[in-house]
């Protein structure tokens, strides 16, 4: 037994060491393409919603890789795109008569 609890810690602490790394990443990321206040704002989106901060990270990973030069993105231009990606749809429902 203690050996199969061994090599489970081993995988868990190499699963944390490779999602440390991807953070670590992703962060990299921020500081290349956004500018310091638009950083900042990605980190308290980072801490409140973690699904939205993906989303951006995802998209800006997009955007490096497509090889468009560009240059840092500032705060106004991350708040249009934190706008775009929480716009939710309006639902509406019609009743119709026969």
């Amino acid at each position: 037994m203690p050996e199969e609890e061994q090599d489970e810690r081993q995988k868990l602490y190499e699963q944390r060491v490779r999602q440390l790394q991807a953070e670590q990443q992703k962060k990299q990321l921020l500081k290349q393409m956004l500018d310091d206040p638009a950083y900042e704002r990605m980190m308290n989106v980072r801490l409140s919603s973690p699904e939205i901060y993906d989303k951006v990270i995802n998209s800006l990973a997009y955007l490096a890789q497509s090889g468009k030069p560009m240059g840092r993105i500032s705060e106004a231009q991350l708040y249009q795109l934190l706008g775009k990606m929480t716009q939710k749809r309006e639902t509406s429902i019609e009743f119709r008569k026969k």
